[in-house]
């Protein structure tokens, strides 16, 4: 759910027999379907959450990573995926922290890119995307350049700003800028809270990722949904 670009869809395809990509912007799907043209075993949809297209109870396995905190009901939004899972089958997530595993200075760094966030995703489409690429090239790509050269020398880079695109492309930073500062929208839950999330959509036994991107989990659907 959320497929975006396709960038995750690419790595699940060949594992599946049938990928459903979904995602609720036309542009997204149309990108979605050039970069997965020969996964001939993706089928796309163009809906939202509350429009899904999916049988209910009929899929074995659900993702949807980097969406649900720039949605407004969360809650709603997971219960829909949720309920087309088939009893007993995983559901994998990945929602912004709120930075509770990170030092004071983190967390002010943050709020003042969150101030940049808000006034660059209420530009229009085109100069919001020129300023997204510009903090793509000028912020993400050298501070994680900077951090690989770092853990290449012996340095801990794991406190490190930016720290988790070392090893990432240009592409990967540009769509990541966008998604971070294109969007109005962006709700930051703690583990705790995401955990309450996932258990009042119905999912169970719940295990989180220790490592950054912060927070990534999976749950499996309750036999007896919530």
């Amino acid at each position: 759910m959320g497929c975006g670009s396709g960038r995750w869809a690419a790595f699940v395809a060949p594992r599946v027999a049938r990928l459903h990509c979904v995602d609720a912007s036309g542009r997204a799907i149309a990108v979605a379907r050039q970069n997965l043209d020969l996964a001939e075993n993706c089928t796309f949809h163009c809906a939202s959450f509350e429009t899904l297209p999916i049988a209910h109870g009929s899929m074995d396995f659900g993702y949807s990573l980097g969406v649900l905190h720039h949605v407004p009901d969360p809650l709603s939004a997971l219960r829909e995926c949720i309920s087309r899972l088939k009893p007993g089958a995983p559901f994998l997530l990945y929602i912004y922290y709120a930075l509770e595993n990170r030092p004071g200075w983190f967390r002010r760094l943050w709020k003042a890119t969150d101030i940049c966030r808000r006034r660059i995703s209420a530009l229009p489409a085109k100069r919001r995307q020129l300023l997204c690429d510009f903090i793509a090239a000028s912020v993400y790509y050298p501070t994680s350049r900077f951090a690989r050269v770092s853990e290449r020398i012996g340095i801990n880079v794991a406190g490190f700003p930016l720290s988790t695109y070392r090893r990432h492309s240009f592409y990967v930073m540009r769509n990541d800028a966008l998604d971070r500062f294109g969007t109005p929208l962006e709700k930051r839950m703690s583990a705790a809270e995401i955990e309450t999330l996932m258990r009042a959509a119905g999912l169970t036994n719940i295990a989180f990722s220790d490592n950054s991107p912060y927070w990534c989990a999976v749950g499996y659907r309750a036999v007896a949904p919530a």
